[in-house]
């Protein structure tokens, strides 16, 4: 049997160990990576600030990609504040005081954002920079902090006359990470401690130092890769950079061209065969077919091809369109005009599909950008897959939200102005954290594409069980209890300008018509009264 078994398996190739052929080098692909560490030794302060730069670059010359950007921002940033209680008074409060604070002159120090807009920015900077933070001041504002300016400081500490600098602290230097601009804290590992505040110095181009600041002041975020070693955030762009770069590029490059070819206006063609080169000298007198103002040397500059045909090339006078141009040509003379075939079908069809591969950076479907080629079905589908993907970093920026609502709420509780201390002890809250964890941020809705079918399916799914009014209210960024008091303050104001108004489908009766038209009951009898 083992003669047999060896005599069949004779010539066979021997068997592979298991493994992973992507830890396999090979010829026909670039080498596998085979570096492992933390994100900030992989990417240090300087490689940071070139990613950083660059994509701030594109930002603010390629349409596509400040488009990509805008469009992130416009489903992932936006939240509506919400309040709700028993009690009108702790409510209408508490809800004054932050409309009061979204005003950019109370939440923004510098006095340009309003809370809505601030926290667009800062979402703005976290995707093009990776990270960003804002401090909490104590007069009640807070701060923006670009990426670049929580780092390992150049120079030091700008002085009074605004042109010179300190000495950077010898402390400093060993405190603070130079790859990361923080100040970890080793009690709680991966917890940052302080933040190394910079600023720009005096020209705007410096990385100056300015102060350390508490993790506790501060609202941090970023978008993380790694679970644990990764302290910095790295913009989403990052994987899209260099195409980003090349579309440009190639954008410009196809439009220089196609310039290039609309310079050059017509060819002018004779047909030579058969004549000798003395006919040919003789025919350049009389009618030659050069327009006027052509280069004399220019005009007897021939060349000939193998079929016999000879190019004359001749610099033809500028077209207006408000004269009449004649050229005068011989008998087998003719005209071709330049044509440009740039950019090519090939170039559009494959920036198109490259375009395609950009937007998956920040998740957007091709249907938001070009939606000639979808159907509504189409356009549902990526709307929802998008709303999928728009979750988790709306997360993230629902924490910083509460983050800050927290805040707030404990500066102002023992507040004379806002008096939400008493005012919640009377709704039976105790304490600042009690009244903070009632607040909700809802998140900006997805805008209606078409709002009748999709009205109609959210009355269905309510009718069933499968949905309710209140989450479909926030789904679209809206807030059912604030729907319904408008409501009622509209009714309210329509009965008292004797205005009728009915919710319903046209034609149906309203509730007090249905109630007018049943028929009146007969006075009861004693037995019944008694009864």
């Amino acid at each position: 049997m083992a003669t047999k078994r060896n005599r069949n398996n004779k010539g066979r190739k021997a068997a592979q160990a298991l493994d992973y052929d992507a830890t396999k080098t090979t010829g026909r692909r670039r080498r596998p990576s085979s570096r492992l560490a933390a994100e900030h030794v992989i990417l240090p302060q300087y490689n940071r600030g070139l990613l950083l730069s660059t994509v701030q670059d594109q930002q603010r010359n390629a349409a596509l990609a400040a488009w990509m950007i805008r469009r992130h921002l416009d489903y992932v940033s936006r939240f509506k504040f919400l309040f709700q209680h028993d009690n009108e008074p702790l409510m209408k409060k508490v809800n004054a005081l932050f409309d009061w604070h979204a005003q950019p002159v109370n939440f923004d120090i510098a006095g340009r954002f309003g809370r809505e807009q601030m926290f667009r920015m800062f979402e703005m900077e976290k995707t093009v920079s990776g990270d960003a933070a804002m401090i909490k001041l104590s007069t009640g504002h807070l701060q923006g902090i670009e990426a670049d300016m929580i780092a390992l400081p150049k120079i030091g500490k700008m002085r009074t006359d605004g042109k010179t600098y300190d000495p950077i602290p010898v402390d400093l230097l060993k405190r603070v990470s130079k790859d990361t601009g923080m100040v970890m804290d080793f009690a709680y590992p991966g917890r940052i401690a302080q933040f190394c505040i910079c600023n720009r110095g005096h020209d705007g181009a410096q990385v100056s130092f300015d102060h350390l600041e508490d993790a506790t002041n501060v609202i941090f975020d970023g978008y993380f890769t790694r679970l644990s070693s990764q302290v910095r955030g790295i913009s989403p762009l990052s994987t899209a950079v260099n195409l980003l770069q090349d579309v440009y590029e190639g954008i410009d490059f196809n439009l220089a061209k196609a310039k290039l070819h609309a310079l050059f206006g017509i060819a002018i063609m004779r047909d030579y065969t058969g004549w000798s080169d003395q006919q040919e000298v003789d025919g350049w007198g009389g009618a030659s077919g050069i327009t006027t103002g052509a280069d004399e040397n220019k005009a007897h500059n021939t060349t000939e091809s193998t079929d016999g045909t000879k190019t004359i090339s001749a610099t033809v006078q500028a077209v207006k369109p408000s004269e009449m141009m004649l050229i005068d040509m011989d008998t087998k003379g003719r005209i071709e005009t330049i044509e440009s075939k740039t950019p090519s079908g090939e170039f559009v069809g494959f920036t198109t599909e490259v375009i395609r591969i950009l937007l998956l950076a920040l998740d957007i479907p091709y249907s938001a950008m070009n939606s000639a080629g979808s159907s509504f079905s189409g356009l549902i589908a990526d709307q929802n897959l998008y709303e999928v993907s728009c979750r988790s970093k709306r997360d993230q920026n629902l924490w910083k939200r509460i983050e800050y609502s927290n805040w707030l709420i404990e500066r102002e509780w023992e507040s004379e102005r806002w008096g939400l201390a008493a005012l919640a002890a009377a709704a039976g809250i105790k304490s600042h954290q009690e009244l903070a964890m009632l607040i909700e941020w809802v998140p900006a809705g997805f805008p209606w594409l078409q709002k009748l079918q999709e009205v109609q399916g959210d009355i269905k799914a309510i009718s069933v069980g499968l949905d309710n009014p209140i989450d479909a209210c926030k789904r679209r960024g809206v807030d059912f209890h604030e729907n319904v008091l408008k409501t009622e303050r509209a009714y309210k104001f329509a009965k008292a300008h004797d205005v009728p108004l009915m919710i319903g489908e046209p034609g149906q009766a309203a509730v007090a018509e249905v109630e007018e038209m049943q028929p009146s009951k007969p006075p009861a009898t004693p037995q019944e009264e008694r009864e």
